[in-house]
């Protein structure tokens, strides 16, 4: 097959996965990204092992049953689209536009693309999938926070070193992502006529107070904005009546923290000046990627890439929990995941299958 074809083909790929809006909203259509993916693989015959938790599917593809020497993760669930036009994509100036076109479809259709393209080489010397030095992860919930996806296939097989495969550059591998805090305040107050306010307190002033007083935690400030962060991204009061003082209010907080802070210390700060209940939502670690010989290898053989660190957060971090060394590298989008804008640089897709593939098969062990 000559480039044009693998590359276009690649690209028809991906544009068939995003037409399938797999968005949490609609479990129906995460499952039917599944079974597509299922076909797809039963067609090239390629075996694979289907897992489901709480109603999320996901896909390992591996050399043997249970160990893979090298693992691409990836995840075929995407967020919301307020507009329905994402999940129609369409091409305009080297780029590809549409929901999951960066995160994360593009992934799964680079991965299920190489793996076949390395299966279909050593069919053609008498070996089969055994022989192949590297598995796959496709899971469901990754834009949820993964705890039924990867959370729960790690415990079904082992792994030497895993490249998640998600937004981002060519020429950076992410070696460190920063730590997450969901944190849930509910401040009370008390009830009152809205047309005698004094007669009760309102549980909206009592929570804005606290949370300005929490972003006064928050002042540092550097060039890359590698310190700790915070975002206000829910908030309610109040109920269906538009005459009575709120007497409760609820906020939610997304706190991104580094390497340098302590979350426990950071919680206790936090309680110790705010008035509301504190609910710890979800605490996740800073992913740090470790030292393996297949990073050394990817280095010397990416043509040029950098190791850097990132804001965002991914299932990187439940491996690396386990002790397992990896990285977080893919495709150029600009910045543009979930946003209306969302797209993939096409000249970085086949960039990133090129490294990749020059990668895997350079592996010391393949001779």
């Amino acid at each position: 097959m000559n480039t044009s074809t693998k590359q276009e083909g690649l690209i028809t790929l991906i544009k068939e996965l995003i037409q399938i809006p797999s968005t949490h909203s609609r479990p129906n259509k995460i499952h039917e990204c599944s079974e597509w993916i299922q076909a797809w693989l039963c067609h090239n015959n390629i075996q694979f092992t289907t897992i489901e938790h709480n109603n999320v599917p996901s896909i390992l593809v591996l050399p043997s049953a249970h160990h893979s020497p090298l693992l691409l993760m990836s995840h075929f669930d995407v967020v919301e689209a307020a507009n329905s036009a994402l999940f129609s994509p369409w091409e305009r100036d080297g780029k590809l536009y549409g929901r999951g076109a960066i995160d994360d479809k593009y992934a799964v259709a680079l991965s299920l693309t190489l793996f076949k393209q390395h299966l279909d080489r050593l069919r053609e010397y008498g070996q089969d999938q055994e022989a192949m030095p590297f598995g796959l992860l496709l899971t469901g919930d990754e834009e949820i926070g993964g705890a039924n996806g990867t959370a729960k296939a790690i415990d079904l097989f082992s792994t030497d070193f895993f490249i998640t495969m998600d937004g981002g550059s060519p020429d950076l591998i992410i070696t460190k992502e920063k730590g997450i805090l969901l944190l849930e305040l509910t401040a009370h107050g008390k009830t009152a006529h809205a047309a005698r306010p004094w007669l009760g307190q309102n549980a909206f002033d009592v929570l804005t107070a606290d949370y300005l007083r929490i972003q006064e935690l928050f002042n540092d400030q550097n060039k890359d904005h590698w310190h700790k962060t915070i975002a206000l991204t829910q908030c309610s009061a109040g109920n269906s009546s538009t005459n009575m003082v709120p007497g409760s209010a609820r906020a939610l907080l997304d706190i991104r923290y580094t390497d340098q802070e302590d979350p426990d210390e950071l919680i206790n700060t936090i309680r110790d000046i705010i008035t509301s209940t504190l609910q710890i939502k979800a605490k996740e670690p800073v992913f740090s990627g470790g030292k393996s010989p297949y990073l050394d290898h990817l280095l010397a053989n990416s043509n040029g890439s950098k190791l850097g660190r990132e804001h965002g957060a991914s299932d990187a971090r439940f491996l690396a929990s386990r002790g397992i060394p990896g990285v977080i590298w893919g495709a150029d989008g600009e910045m543009s995941q979930h946003t209306e804008d969302e797209h993939l640089i096409l000249s970085s897709l086949f960039d990133i299958y090129e490294r990749l593939d020059r990668f895997i098969t350079t592996l010391p062990h393949q001779g």
